[in-house]
């Protein structure tokens, strides 16, 4: 999103590299304008902890460590808040830990994220990128030997390029690495 997040917690910190580096996520917010629903008989003030844009559809999240959506207040209050967001035409979905620290997965995105941010590309990334298109997935390795490039530049490379979409990588099933098989975003996994 190319922007400075003021998040509540480390979970909420966390939940941001999903959002960041999902290609369904359009754009996203913490702490949006928030709204006031009912309980007990009295107004509540609410404020989601994200506001996110997912395949067009505009959706806000609340995150909540496992253990703490167990609890009876919570359970109590939820469901109205979901009530009146569902009235507002937004829903309103809760993740935990159990969907947001996920491994290799957030690792991986952890890693991504270091490597984000790069504004031009330059000869390492453009040389990569050709290899990449002319014989579509590679290992990160198996591409610094073909293009004479050390393992700790290739791997550099490749992980910015990944992070800025123009390659893609597994990030559910192993740690990144030079092992890794990276491909154009026209290639089928």
């Amino acid at each position: 999103m190319n922007q400075v997040f003021t998040v509540d917690s480390l979970l909420e910190f966390d939940a941001c590299f999903h959002l960041e580096y999902s290609p369904n996520i359009e754009s996203f917010e913490t702490q949006p304008v928030g709204f006031v629903y009912q309980c007990l008989n009295r107004d509540c003030p609410y404020t989601p902890d994200f506001k996110i844009v997912e395949k067009g559809i505009t959706k806000y999240i609340e995150v909540k460590p496992w253990k703490e959506s167990k609890e009876s207040d919570f359970q109590l209050r939820f469901p109205a808040k979901q009530q009146k967001a569902a009235e507002l035409g937004i829903p309103l979905i809760l993740i935990t830990e159990k969907q947001i620290r996920v491994n290799p997965v957030l690792n991986n995105l952890k890693l991504l994220h270091r490597y984000s941010g790069f504004q031009s590309l330059n000869l390492l990334h453009t040389r990569l990128l050709s290899l990449v298109s002319k014989i579509g997935r590679v290992s990160i390795h198996d591409a610094g030997r073909q293009l004479m490039i050390e393992n700790t530049l290739i791997l550099k490379t490749a992980l910015s390029l990944v992070s800025s979409g123009m390659l893609s990588v597994n990030l559910v099933n192993e740690e990144l690495s030079m092992n890794s098989v990276v491909w154009g975003n026209s290639c089928e996994l």
